[in-house]
């Protein structure tokens, strides 16, 4: 504590231990510096007062530097899958976002309208996929999210030369080391010319639209699951799983603890065994109905 220091220091560093922030704490140590006494043997504490400057606006600048790092924006995955759509520019990549979500999007017959990703939810009978609307600048912050997207459309304009975008669009994944993965072509705006590659669609009219969600679905290789209560009716939203997954695997995402209590379940379907009985390993199919017995 300085000798004879005048009370507005003592506010200062008052407001400096209250400090919550790095900001807050340069500004209060800016003002015990100003008002620090200034006689000689008040020499060691602005030393002191000093050092502890230089080490908070070091900590500032490291704090900018990684802040300038991190992405703009973070888009997390919501429903039961995420549909990451690609397109050269003007291809109808919003207004066909625009249609299958009611998502509120920028729709221009300029170069590059969307500037940055574009989110809406798709209804697939009652299962919600999340659409992301990928810029056509392709920056690496948006091509980050077509990395772990569980599918990729590339969408194709029918009015201009269909393989000439392919390929650019092809070997864009490819220099991003992402010709791998899962991905469906859409044909847009079919109203103008039939082609005859991909799925046909037009985002104006709304043709094709259903056979491409038809197409989503198949590609992202799920099932729907309704669940009921003995004697119940079905539930009206489905459980999504992966094709494959069992009856533990549908048990465990309702309520862990009915594993525990699990006696034996009934699958109801669309076959002469509809409410059979069955244990945890039963793989189950697109649309089966669940009756969990437990306790």
């Amino acid at each position: 504590m300085p000798v004879n220091a005048d009370v507005e220091y003592y506010i200062a560093e008052s407001e400096y231990r209250d400090a919550k922030t790095t900001e807050e704490k340069i500004l209060a140590l800016e003002k015990m510096i100003k008002l620090a006494p200034k006689h000689k043997s008040a020499h060691t504490l602005m030393m002191q007062l000093k050092k502890r400057m230089a080490a908070l606006r070091k900590e500032a600048a490291k704090a900018k530097a990684a802040a300038s790092k991190r992405p703009k924006f973070v888009i997390s995955k919501e429903g039961a899958a995420q549909v990451c759509i690609l397109g050269l520019t003007n291809s109808g990549k919003s207004m066909l976002l625009q249609t299958l979500t009611n998502a509120r999007v920028e729709v221009g017959e300029y170069p590059y309208t969307t500037k940055q990703p574009a989110i809406g939810m798709m209804d697939y009978e009652g299962v919600k996929i999340q659409l992301v609307e990928i810029p056509a600048t392709f920056d690496a912050e948006s091509m980050s999210i077509v990395r772990t997207c569980d599918l990729i459309m590339l969408l194709l304009d029918a009015t201009k030369e269909l393989d000439a975008q392919l390929s650019e669009l092809t070997a864009l994944l490819e220099g991003h080391g992402l010709q791998e993965k899962n991905l469906i072509i859409v044909v847009n705006k079919s109203d103008e010319q039939m082609p005859k590659q991909g799925i046909v669609v037009s985002a104006k009219t709304g043709e094709g639209l259903q056979n491409m969600k038809e197409e989503i679905w198949k590609r992202l290789r799920l099932i729907r699951v309704y669940t009921k209560s003995p004697n119940g009716k079905a539930a009206t939203k489905p459980l999504t799983l992966p094709a494959g997954a069992t009856v533990e695997d549908a048990v465990r995402q309702v309520h862990k603890q009915l594993l525990k209590d699990f006696r034996f379940a009934r699958v109801f379907d669309d076959t002469r065994f509809s409410g059979r009985k069955v244990g945890l390993e039963y793989k189950l199919k697109d649309r089966d109905v669940l009756e969990i017995h437990a306790g």
